[in-house]
């Protein structure tokens, strides 16, 4: 019954189908590469990127296929006029600085990842050692 309310609630929201659709994939991705591999995490985690790539590149073939029917509908309804504002509407879209900001947000990430294992990993180091000789063994 719960799920049939989940179902519902999906069903009538206004949450678009095509944002759900990376997880999903990495959903089933490591399923399958857990079932693949005999349970192993680095076959789950490895399919989980696989299906959430495959959904992302899914999301992006929509997206240049809705671009492209802009410049079709332009093309053949309004002419130049039209197609000149398809154009502005893409590249407003999908301009230079956003691409510039995505990668650079993609660098902060790493950067962030990267200084919460450089203090993350020594404490842990220190802390199984520390406990170890505690323990006297």
């Amino acid at each position: 019954m719960k799920l049939f309310q989940i179902f519902i609630f999906l069903s009538f929201s206004s949450c678009s189908y095509k944002s759900l659709l990376p997880p999903t994939l990495a959903v089933v991705g490591g399923g399958v590469g857990a079932v693949a591999t005999g349970g192993t995490p680095m076959g789950a985690g490895l399919g989980a990127g696989l299906g959430a790539g495959a959904g992302s590149l899914l999301l992006l073939d929509k997206s240049k296929d809705q671009s492209e029917e802009l410049v079709i509908e332009a093309l053949t309804k309004d002419g130049a006029n039209a197609l000149i504002n398809a154009k502005l509407e893409s590249a407003k879209n999908n301009g230079f600085f956003d691409g510039v900001l995505a990668e650079v947000y993609g660098v902060l990430k790493l950067c962030v990842i990267g200084l919460a294992l450089w203090f993350l990993i020594p404490m842990l180091y220190t802390h199984y050692h520390a406990k170890k000789n505690r323990d006297g063994k």
